[in-house]
């Protein structure tokens, strides 16, 4: 079983954890970054903004 913790890797980038956390439309950045600082997301993935 592989554990939340282990890191692994997209191409030549590491990613620290296996914890994900997914673009969150009509949230505002402040919260979801504070969610990223809390919970220590490994990737961040955000929705393109203009």
């Amino acid at each position: 079983m592989t554990k939340l913790n282990s890191s692994f890797r997209i191409g030549d980038v590491e990613i620290p954890h296996r914890t994900v956390l997914a673009p969150m439309a009509g949230v505002t950045n402040s919260a979801f970054r504070t969610i990223a600082k809390e919970f220590g997301a490994g990737l961040v993935v955000m929705e393109m903004i203009s």
